[in-house]
């Protein structure tokens, strides 16, 4: 029965793999805010009042979209909240189950297009609650009054990830004038390598990701296979995928066997013809050679990010480089010679850097020090003399800061979706400069000769370039659905990036003859011009990554390409397709009327968050922790039930369950999470299974074991309060966490009544007779610090990084009891090879006081279980000066990207070896003696990916093999699932 129901509960995990976050994924806590709701018969918007202006135009936005959102499925969306996240600078949006809502990361997304960001969240998100709705049908249906939401997810394995992240790009897309799968960028990498449909080995690595190779990811991929199934089979191929898929979810591969039996055809065979098309339409196009000269050659093996050059003098460039291998940094590019240095590494960065006077300065994203969904933008800088960066205090929420000689700027984005320019001149006052409403911001640029600043905006109208002086900001170009980017400014011109000829390329707009040129010709595009005083620095980009190139300033201008003013770019890139015959959304203008007329309609209300606690989303006909199954791996499974809730704010998780089985009967155990105040408070209870007792064992005058008499044990219960203050400090390259926690715990334990002991002859005659007192106590405190620097793509563990804590429990009712004191401690150094690592870890934990045996042992002691050697439990040890130490080395020994066909994709393979010891006193005779305990071994791990998963969605399957000193071989395998 046990192994029956583990295979159950592991078959409901594994359905939730990559969008069912729920219990199984944690989306971290808003700071305090004052909430309200929207209801309407169809949506329920939940939001901070700080974002009430823009809750109400996603609203009407969803409302206007919602006849024609549910385009090409039998089934519209299905009844859904929307839930508002107003100060997280790292702009998503997603759908999840358990509980089932939309989650909308309102700050706007830095790199976007012409598209303001609210239209293009429902266009994308709503399209997802589209498919749940027609995956949560027929038998899935059923299975979810069987399990709550948790059977609802078993329907996502009916339709694969990047199908409903292309189908979602082809809402967004078709929703638009010219969206994000038209845009050059979104095949940009697919028409550089350009031998996808003819490549003959495992397809899987094309939808699973790669570490030796970049790998487009599955929004690109499913983009494609999408639109191309659209335009050859005449409708969306997905809606009998799903439909037959919740009918027959228990008929395996059902996207294979659906494609099968409605279109005659397959996964494989979609991939190859679209490929095939794609390159055959791309092979068609005028071959164009790049018209910048490359300063840095890019290395076959190793995809290379070289970002935002800036002029070094004449002989240098400065520019932020990132690839497979590390993580992003600063380097120093010789002009000449094309040799590089580093100069500084780096955190995320979020917008580009500006260079004056030998300081940089840059922005990147940071995580607040107590709220997950708090992530701002730190304006960052750097002097060159040092190569130190350095944040600026309080300037936490700035954007493109830009230097030019006395003049300073930078753009500030307020939560509640204003943007704002501000400007300081030397050491003068700042001045500010608002800008107008409901618009994006999305670059800023200083020009000496007019001694103006420039700005990107987009809003309904599409993308345009503002100037701003005393009077505000005025338009000097006019809007339209061209993306640009990158914003750049000098002599009297600005340079940026636009899609306006169908490719990335340099763009220039001359503001004294006002008109605009295209400065660059591309294989495939360029990116982020910025003016020297010879050319013009870019990077252009070819299969190996993006390039610095330099394109020398010609006398004549005879480059210079001349720009007709259009509402749309060339769609040059992207072979015809099909419209839907869905709404525009950049011809929906959400006005001041609509404004007045929803608010008459649907009343806000304040959102209680102290009722809204508790929301029960799944239920399982077994009885398990989801606590233990995911924090510890641990899966213990009893006959029973098991009710979970997460609330829509995602600040409290709780479980109830009932279980039973013939060795304990009956056994209740209640657990509840809450994080909304930055700490973490957690509450445990449990009920039923046998009492403990914590007994004494001894000899009797001849030497033979006696051990105390117990009583018939009652039912066990115990209750447990702990909190714990963690504290993130990111900064750029670091990120470093102390944690601080406290605990409470009381059982109904039984405890040996050590005030009765009686000695005779080194024994204790009356152990029989000794009784118990009834209650255990246990109060425990702990302080930890940890330190790692970002990983790279490639990485296995962080190059460098270092661990320490300490606890000290104690029982606060019994003096008998001693206190545990624990020291760990652990540190990740680099290998003898690119992504090897090592793993050096130590502990010493002791008992503290309490009664003690006449040979200095402790009988009533509580234990860490904190690196104990492999093969070995706790019951192996006692901690009485316990001191352990191991020494890992990790080090990938291939990399297969091979397996069975759309069931397995084995990603990479890796070979740790590794040696524990531990050593200990322990009671023997009359006295006390040393015992040490090792081991030896290793342990083979496997990344993959099953059911063409994403890469996000990797998984790790590691075989142990580990020789203890106590002889035998230990074997034992896990499955580590992505969430």
């Amino acid at each position: 029965m046990r192994r029956l129901l583990f295979l159950f509960a592991l078959l409901c995990a594994v359905c939730g793999t990559e969008r069912a976050a729920a219990q199984y994924y944690t989306w971290g806590s808003d700071p305090p805010l004052k909430w309200s709701t929207i209801r309407t018969p169809d949506v329920r918007m939940i939001y901070p009042d700080t974002v009430s202006d823009i809750a109400r135009r996603t609203l009407f936005y969803i409302r206007t979209v919602r006849p024609d959102i549910g385009y090409g499925f039998r089934h519209g969306p299905m009844r859904i909240p929307f839930v508002m996240h107003p100060e997280n600078f790292q702009s998503n949006g997603l759908v999840m189950y358990l509980p089932k809502r939309v989650e909308f990361l309102t700050s706007p997304a830095v790199d976007s297009y012409s598209m303001p960001w609210y239209k293009q969240l429902v266009a994308h998100e709503y399209r997802h609650a589209v498919q749940y709705n027609n995956l949560d049908r027929g038998v899935i249906r059923a299975l979810s009054y069987v399990l709550g939401q948790q059977g609802s997810t078993i329907g996502l394995l009916c339709m694969p990830i990047w199908a409903m992240e292309g189908d979602a790009v082809m809402s967004e897309t078709m929703m638009s004038s010219f969206g994000r799968g038209l845009q050059p960028s979104f095949s940009l990498a697919y028409r550089a390598i350009g031998s996808v449909g003819r490549d003959r080995r495992n397809i899987d690595r094309w939808f699973c990701g790669s570490y030796r190779d970049y790998i487009p990811d599955h929004y690109e991929l499913g983009y494609q296979i999408c639109s191309y199934a659209y335009e050859r089979y005449g409708e969306n191929v997905w809606d009998k995928v799903a439909w037959y898929g919740s009918r027959n979810p228990y008929v395996l591969a059902t996207t294979r066997v659906a494609l099968g039996k409605f279109y005659k055809t397959n996964v494989m065979k979609l991939f190859r013809e679209t490929f095939d098309e794609l390159e055959h339409y791309w092979d068609s196009l005028p071959k164009v050679e790049d018209s910048a000269k490359t300063l840095t050659p890019l290395p076959e093996k190793n995809y290379t990010t070289y970002q935002w050059p800036l002029p070094l003098g004449d002989t240098a460039v400065l520019v932020l480089k990132t690839d497979l291998d590390r993580v992003s940094r600063f380097v120093e590019v010789d002009r000449r010679t094309g040799k590089e240095r580093t100069i500084c590494r780096t955190g995320q960065v979020s917008t580009r850097p500006s260079l004056s006077g030998g300081r940089v300065w840059w922005t990147e994203y940071r995580r607040s020090a107590l709220f997950e969904q708090r992530v701002n933008s730190q304006l960052c800088y750097m002097d060159l003399a040092d190569g130190v960066p350095r944040s600026v205090a309080r300037q936490r929420r700035v954007l493109y800061p830009t230097a030019s000689g006395e003049e300073f700027g930078w753009v500030e984005y307020n939560p509640d979706g204003r943007y704002t320019v501000f400007v300081r001149h030397g050491d003068a006052a700042q001045r500010q400069f608002e800008t107008p409403e409901r618009s994006e911001i999305h670059g800023l640029a200083w020009d000496d000769l007019t001694v103006a600043w420039y700005v990107l905006v987009t809003d309904d109208s599409g993308m345009w370039i503002g100037r701003i002086d005393s009077d505000g900001m005025h338009p000097i170009t006019e809007g339209a659905y061209i993306t640009l980017s990158n914003l750049r400014a000098g002599d009297g011109k600005l340079y940026y990036g636009s899609i306006a000829s169908g490719k990335d390329e340099a763009h220039c707009y001359d503001l004294m003859a006002r008109r605009e040129y295209r400065i660059t010709t591309s294989a495939y595009g360029s990116f982020a011009p910025v003016p020297t005083e010879d050319g013009v620095l870019l990077t252009t980009y070819d299969r190996l990554g993006y390039r610095v190139t330099e394109q020398a300033a010609d006398p004549s201008d005879s480059l210079l390409i001349p720009v007709t003013p259009s509402q749309l770019p060339v769609n040059l890139v992207n072979p015809p397709r099909k419209r839907w015959d869905v709404v525009n959304l950049d011809t929906v203008n959400y006005t001041r009327l609509d404004s007045v007329e929803q608010c008459g309609t649907f009343r806000a209300k304040r959102y209680r968050k102290v009722p809204n606690l508790v929301n029960v989303h799944s239920w399982m006909p077994v009885a398990f922790n989801p606590f233990a199954a995911v924090d510890e791996h641990v899966i213990d499974l009893n006959v029973g039930l098991t009710l979970m809730s997460q609330n829509l704010l995602s600040n409290t998780e709780a479980y109830a369950s009932y279980g039973w089985n013939r060795h304990e009967g009956s056994l209740v155990n209640l657990g509840v999470r809450y994080f909304g105040l930055g700490m973490r408070f957690d509450l445990d209870a449990s009920y039923g299974g046998n009492q403990l007792f914590y007994s004494l064992a001894g000899r009797d005058e001849e030497g033979n074991p006696v051990y105390q008499t117990r009583p018939a044990p009652d039912k066990y219960y115990s209750v447990g309060l702990s909190t714990t203050l963690p504290l993130y400090f990111q900064r750029g390259y670091h990120t470093r966490q102390l944690s601080v926690s406290a605990g409470w715990n009381y059982s109904n334990g039984m405890v040996a009544d050590l005030d009765k002991i009686e000695w005779s002859n080194g024994g204790i005659h009356n152990i029989q007779r000794i009784g118990f007192n009834k209650g255990l106590h246990k109060v425990s405190f702990g302080v930890g610090f940890s330190d790692q620097v970002r990983m790279a793509h490639r990485d296995i563990a962080p190059r460098w990084g270092y661990t320490l804590s300490t606890n000290y429990t104690f029982n606060p009712a019994n003096a008998h009891f001693s206190d545990l004191m624990s020291f760990y401690g652990q540190a990740y150094l680099p290998g003898f090879a690119p992504h090897n690592s090592v793993l050096v870890a130590a502990t010493y934990q002791t008992s503290v006081g309490g009664y003690k045996f006449p040979a200095g042992y402790a009988p009533l002691s509580y234990k860490s279980s904190r690196l104990i050697p492999r093969g070995f439990t706790s019951a192996d040890i006692v901690s009485n000066n316990y001191t352990a130490a191991a020494v890992n080395y990790q080090l990938p020994v291939w990399y297969p990207e091979g397996g069975i066909g759309s069931v397995v994709y084995l990603k990479r393979i890796r070979l740790n070896v590794g040696g524990d010891y531990a050593q200990f006193r322990r009671p023997a005779g009359a006295g006390m003696e040393w015992r040490r305990i090792w081991s030896v071994g290793g342990d083979i791990v496997v990344d993959f990916n099953a059911f063409r998963q994403p890469a996000s969605a990797t998984s790790t399957f590691k075989l142990s093999c580990y020789h203890p000193s106590n002889g035998g071989v230990y074997v034992a395998a896990s499955v580590g699932l992505p969430f």
